[in-house]
């Protein structure tokens, strides 16, 4: 716009707009000044052989609720349409409400975690849970008027933000669980039983990949330039066993007496790889095996990056060695389950250091040890035969020699398999078990799904059955995909459940942000969140190829039809003598009689005229 200015006009506006900005930075930094970047990464070699990893960066502003703050400059430029839509009014109004919003939580992940880790027998139960597919919740604030179209924005605006289909998130899918998803983040009781102001969905087919990382990337302050993210090359993470994305938004307590709040942005990612496919049976790895390279430069925004490697198995599953090494040796502080990591102090490595590349080396091949599962898992599955009617199972096993484990069980069930609720039955060792809460939303056909939560009492050392019937409904010709034989999905099961113990569970406590901070952690309970694998359920399909067939039919019924019609109506029908056999001699002669006859009708002609 200055570009079109002349003379003194140009420098007036362009002196204005510098004080402007001016002012409106310095009052930026002012607000920033209490405002914290952390970024951590967990590395942990499994008895599978295989390496998990848990890249985690917290972002917390101290929000300044006045009037006329500088709001939007705290907030990433890429997320503050995000802001305004997820709080689902103005920015500056709702942040003035942010006890009123609890939690924001978009994942998306390829293949459930449990998939991976459970099927290898893995004990330790990951940071983040997730399904396979994409998963979306969201506590609105009271005042918002309409829920529904606050949900269809913000899926919208996710959708566009992090280049996934979260735009196919519809009333078909979407359901308000009563139980299962409760506010994380600072909330009064009566706001966390209000779950009419809970959305929750997922899609089950949404796959990630490098179109979802590369604006997740984005969202960082040092991006992949600097920090831990220089870790984050595409072509290393897809080449994992299992990757996926998380992106939490809640508000947190500032102090101990929580009277104010600070919002808390987590961005996390969870790659597994397999070395010993790769390295000759030797479970080596080093960051720049996984990763493909190391880390050149600090991010200079973090207040702190530190990298945990998990020891506490060193000396039982397989000695190896670190290098370099470590700046200090951290212990858990929980007395059932003590854990030793080996902490690296990032910035202060690659003050004296070029670059940094952990590296552990193993003394001999790995050996695949029988280790005992986590305390509780789920696997689940079809029933029935045929393309009428069906049914699910889920098995609950409760791994705890001694003590009973109550969970909450979220199962949601698309429209076109209609559920009923007299087949539900719940079994331990083939007794019947009694459920305290049953909680049933019953499906409407292209409206919504069908959905049930299920509190139940899960006696130790059981497997407990939970199972159902359904009957397959009959779609309309247009609502079929185009691969309609490959089947349709069903999102995963959600058990949440609260933990008498750490063991065995990596976890980050709710009132807790960091890992560094979970270590020191003195908790009684931990609560813990587990999905079931999804299903794939063919339904009753037309033959897609009769239309095809029908034309090519028509087609030829309409050939066949038209050619003699044709002949019929435009030709005229004629006596011809049939030829007899003549010698040669008389066809000489029937050829010069025509000529003369040709010529004598020519004469006629020219007299005519």
């Amino acid at each position: 716009m200055f570009l079109k200015l002349h003379g003194k006009e140009k420098i007036e506006r362009t002196f204005l707009n510098f004080m402007i900005v001016s002012n409106f930075v310095c009052g930026c930094v002012i607000a920033l000044s209490n405002d914290k970047f952390l970024e951590e990464l967990e590395i942990q070699p499994l008895p599978s052989g295989h390496v998990y990893t848990y890249m985690q960066f917290t972002t917390v502003w101290d929000v300044d609720k006045r009037p006329g703050s500088c709001l939007l400059a705290q907030i990433p430029g890429k997320l503050s349409s995000l802001y305004l839509c997820t709080y689902g009014l103005p920015l500056q109004r709702s942040l003035g409400h942010i006890r009123a919003f609890s939690c924001s939580t978009l994942q998306v992940f390829p293949l459930s975690l449990g998939e991976i880790l459970g099927h290898h027998s893995v004990q330790e139960l990951p940071y983040i849970s997730a399904p396979p597919g994409a998963e979306l919740w969201t506590w609105f604030k009271e005042e918002t008027p309409d829920i529904s179209k606050a949900w269809s924005d913000l899926t919208n605006a996710l959708s566009g933000q992090f280049c996934a289909s979260l735009n196919f998130i519809d009333p078909t899918n979407t359901i308000s669980p009563r139980f299962s998803f409760l506010p994380q983040g600072v909330a009064s009781q009566s706001y966390a039983k209000n779950y009419s102001l809970l959305r929750y969905s997922a899609l089950p087919r949404e796959a990630v990949c490098t179109e979802n990382l590369t604006p997740w990337k984005k969202l960082l302050p040092c991006n992949s330039k600097a920090g831990l993210s220089m870790l984050l090359n595409a072509i290393q993470v897809f080449s994992a066993t299992y990757v996926s994305l998380a992106v939490d938004v809640r508000p947190i307590c500032r102090d101990n007496d929580c009277k104010e709040a600070s919002l808390e942005l987590r961005l996390s990612i969870s790659i597994v790889f397999e070395p010993p496919v790769s390295h000759k049976g030797k479970q080596d790895w080093s960051l720049v095996k996984l990763f493909g390279s190391g880390i050149l430069k600090a991010c200079p925004l973090a207040t702190r990056s530190t990298i945990l490697v998990h020891t506490t198995s060193n000396q039982t599953l397989g000695k190896f060695l670190l290098s370099p090494e470590p700046s200090q040796v951290v212990t858990s502080s929980h007395a059932q389950d003590k854990k030793t990591y080996a902490m690296y102090d990032v910035k202060k490595i690659l003050q004296s250091a070029e670059q940094l590349n952990i590296v552990a080396s193993y003394q001999k091949s790995h050996v695949y040890w029988i280790t005992s599962p986590p305390i509780l898992s789920a696997t689940r599955f079809i029933t029935g035969y045929g393309m009428e009617q069906g049914g699910i199972k889920t098995q609950l096993y409760n791994n705890h020699p001694s003590k009973s484990m109550k969970i909450v069980y979220l199962e949601i069930i698309p429209w076109f398999l209609r559920v009923y609720l007299h087949t539900l039955q719940l079994k331990t060792s083939g007794k019947a078990l009694k459920p305290q809460v049953v909680h049933f939303q019953p499906g409407r056909d292209r409206t919504h799904p069908y959905h049930f939560e299920i509190i139940a009492t899960l006696p130790p050392a059981s497997v407990t059955e939970l199972s159902f019937q359904f009957d397959r409904a009959f779609l309309k010709w247009t609502e079929y995909p185009p691969d309609a034989n490959h089947g349709f999905y069903i999102s995963s099961a959600v058990i949440s459940t609260l933990l008498n113990s750490a063991k065995n569970c990596s976890r980050i406590p709710l009132h807790k942000s960091t890992i560094l901070e979970s270590l020191i952690d003195r908790s009684v309970t931990y609560f813990i969140r587990l999905h079931t694998e999804m299903l794939l359920v063919s339904l009753p399909t037309p033959d897609f190829s009769m239309p095809y067939n029908v034309i090519c039919l028509a087609c030829t019924v309409v050939a066949l039809a038209f050619g003699p019609i044709h002949n019929i109506t435009t030709k005229r029908l004629q006596l011809v003598e049939k030829d007899k056999n003549q010698g040669l001699f008389t066809k000489i002669k029937k050829l010069f009689w025509r000529k003369s006859y040709v010529e004598s009708d020519k004469e006629e002609t020219k007299k005519n005229k």
